[in-house]
């Protein structure tokens, strides 16, 4: 077996105590997952494109990103686009999944139940949602009342529709050793067929259309997986976030949400684990509501601001028996240049409220290389504030950013000179602070007295970083 590449980007991390957010992931899209970084096909933005990587490249960077994963203390990946045939198919996804086991890591499929790929999300297969629609053209989506969809949405009131979904699952779970699925079912998409109709008839009139459809395919799909609902995390994208009736207009991405928890929630099994769209419920990297700024974070692991947001006001929890909650901060849905953004203030903050709020576990992007440094930052932090998500900024620093800067005292002093030059209070006793461990440690790696590079990564960024004005675009792409 290969030397794990996490003992040179990251060392493994030890804590005292279980991880709060036990459930905690990486979510990835596969050609989009950039570990290793000379392979001409890499993409960092959009969703439904081709792979266009070698297909040895789909499991060099899972491979990678697995190495991170355990070194970290995170359990699981999602990978949508686990199953494609320009990357392999069924040997190399076998492969991954293989692989993430041994290192205790579970690779966990995206899986569309009604648009998105299917189970097998790209090629010639019958658990393929393009198959499937050639095999029965009259099941597509009816997306306009009497007009059928030209795209890849399946109604789920077709008569064959549940054999291939529960056929499908089975085959996925009894071909490859992944510890649960991710269930998407395309967003806010609904089909207005007869069958549809008339079925969604028996539901509450006042739940919105899109939950309803969901429920259609998300039930019999959990359903299906009942024996794994004990031991493997099965979770069900609900787009939105849980604070219904509490938002100024209660909108979600544009769409009206209603003024209660869907209905889906009293229907579904409760073991399955009910994933959150928190990007809205956080602060977003936007005017209002501002970000929590990290001084506010540097010596309070939980200061008032933290819980000011008209989207999720203090008390707020979700019904789900089970959740988990997901943001897209620092990714390409926010932008190319956000993609690559520190972004410790969101990680904590989202830490801090899904623990308090009852989560099992959040997932954030696992697609950037930690070479990256503000991933490593966000990696770090990621794993520190999912077991410690009442720690203060300068906890991180001294403890977990500590084992990769070599003592508590760097640690501590970095995050305090990222959280002055944010909040625009840099002393010049910061600037020489940063200046003079930046050139102890180039001397030193010039004179070849170092055991990792990782300092020197970290103290650079720093050094350059703050050469910029807090609230400069430029930082977002400085990515040494």
């Amino acid at each position: 077996m290969p030397t794990p590449i996490s003992s040179r980007l990251i060392p493994p991390l030890r804590f005292d105590s279980p991880a709060v957010l036990p459930h905690s992931y990486f979510w990835t899209l596969d050609h989009s997952t950039n570990w290793m970084l000379d392979d001409p096909g890499m993409l960092n933005f959009g969703t439904g494109n081709r792979y266009l990587k070698r297909p040895e490249t789909f499991l060099e960077d899972y491979r990678r990103l697995t190495d991170v994963t355990a070194a970290l203390g995170i359990k699981s990946i999602v990978v949508w686009g686990f199953l494609r045939d320009s990357h392999g198919g069924i040997d190399y996804a076998r492969r991954v999944a293989e692989y993430a086991a041994s290192r205790g890591v579970a690779i966990m499929p995206g899986v569309g139940t009604t648009s998105y790929g299917g189970i097998y999300y790209e090629g010639n297969h019958p658990y393929n949602i393009q198959t499937f629609l050639r095999r029965y053209p009259d099941a597509h989506r009816v997306s306009e009342p009497g007009v059928a969809s030209d795209g890849n949405g399946v109604c789920p009131s077709h008569p064959a529709f549940l054999d291939w979904l529960r056929e499908g699952l089975h085959w996925l779970f009894d071909q490859f050793p992944i510890g649960g699925v991710n269930l998407e079912n395309g967003d806010y998409t609904v089909c207005h067929c007869p069958r549809c109709k008339e079925r969604m008839a028996s539901w509450p009139a006042d739940d919105c259309d899109f939950f309803r459809f969901q429920a259609m395919s998300y039930i019999p799909a959990v359903e299906f997986l009942r024996p794994h609902l004990k031991d493997k995390l099965i979770t069900w994208a609900t787009y939105t976030g849980f604070a219904f009736g509490m938002s100024p207009e209660n909108r979600d991405h544009g769409r009206y949400i209603g003024d209660r928890p869907p209905a889906i929630l009293d229907r579904i099994d409760p073991d399955a684990v009910a994933q959150w769209t928190m990007t809205g419920m956080v602060r977003p990297n936007t005017p209002y509501p501002a970000p929590v700024p990290l001084a506010a974070f540097l010596d309070d692991g939980a200061p008032a601001i933290a819980f000011e947001h008209p989207r999720w006001p203090a008390n707020v929890r979700p019904t789900a028996r089970r959740s988990v909650g997901f943001f897209h901060q620092g990714s390409q849905w926010h932008g190319v240049a956000r993609r690559y953004a520190c972004i410790l203030g969101t990680i904590k903050e989202a830490c801090l409220r899904a623990a308090r709020a009852g989560f099992e576990g959040l997932g954030t992007h696992g697609e950037v290389t930690a070479r990256c440094t503000p991933w490593l930052l966000n990696y770090l932090a990621f794993a520190h504030f999912t077991h410690r998500p009442e720690d203060s900024l300068r906890q991180f620093g001294s403890q977990t950013l500590a084992t990769v800067l070599g003592n508590p005292d760097d640690g501590a002093a970095f995050v305090e000179v990222l959280a002055h030059w944010e909040a625009k209070s840099l002393t010049q006793d910061h600037r020489s602070l940063v200046k003079s461990r930046y050139d102890e440690i180039v001397r030193n790696v010039a004179a070849g007295k170092v055991d990792s590079l990782q300092p020197l990564q970290l103290w650079q960024w720093l050094d350059k970083l703050i050469e910029f004005p807090a609230g400069d675009p430029s930082p977002s792409v400085l990515m040494i």
